[in-house]
């Protein structure tokens, strides 16, 4: 069993790696702090709209690093696993943890328009759970896998329908602004996407003009 385990956690990319640990390590701690009532982590870490406008920023991006349950943790590290070493698979560990952030900061925008007087806090990284998603259905659209006995679905399909089960799912135990709240990073990551892609679309031109113009010149 430990050498399993071993080969699993080696088998993992850098980046979701790093996060695996982090969500797994703070949410233990978080538990162990409650239960000897030393600490409240979650307190810490999580996003409202008042302490966000009373100068507490920074909590825009750390309410994702705790996840707020045992199924949220487990959930979610079956997405980083699973979408998160694809995408690392094609961009590096940098893109990887800046593609993260945005989404992060997305849902929390997004709780701070939505709820700017709410107490209830924001909490757990569901949101960078949506985002994964729709980057691996946008970057691996048309890669396709069979799902036992003989389903073959494209990884859009998959991500589509994973969305919008994890959304309905979401606004039933949460409500609907919740979950709208935590799909904004999804929609975040994937506007950031088609930015990067626009903003690479003219270099590449260029590029490529410049290498016709040399061998016009050779």
């Amino acid at each position: 069993m430990q050498g399993l385990w071993h080969r699993f956690i080696s088998a993992l990319t850098p980046g979701v790696r790093l996060t695996f640990w982090t969500w797994t390590v703070l949410y233990l701690l978080g538990v162990a702090l409650d239960f000897f009532h030393v600490a409240n982590l979650g307190g810490a870490l999580t996003m409202t709209g008042p302490v966000v406008l009373h100068g507490q920023v920074w909590r825009l991006a750390s309410y994702a690093l705790l996840p707020s349950g045992l199924l949220d943790l487990l959930v979610n590290l079956i997405s980083v696993v699973v979408f998160g070493g694809m995408l690392e698979r094609i961009w590096t560990r940098k893109d990887f943890f800046i593609y993260f952030f945005i989404a992060a900061i997305g849902s929390g925008l997004a709780k701070l328009v939505l709820q700017p007087s709410s107490a209830v806090g924001l909490l757990g990284p569901a949101p960078i759970a949506f985002a994964l998603m729709v980057a691996t259905g946008r970057l691996f659209a048309h890669e396709v896998m069979v799902i036992p006995p003989s389903f073959q679905l494209t990884m859009r399909q998959i991500a589509i329908l994973l969305a919008i089960f994890g959304f309905v799912m979401m606004a039933l135990m949460a409500g609907w602004v919740n979950a709208v709240i935590r799909v904004a990073g999804g929609g975040c990551g994937l506007l950031y996407l088609w930015a990067r892609t626009e903003i690479g679309r003219p270099r590449q031109a260029r590029t490529v003009a410049s290498q016709r113009i040399n061998r016009l010149e050779l």
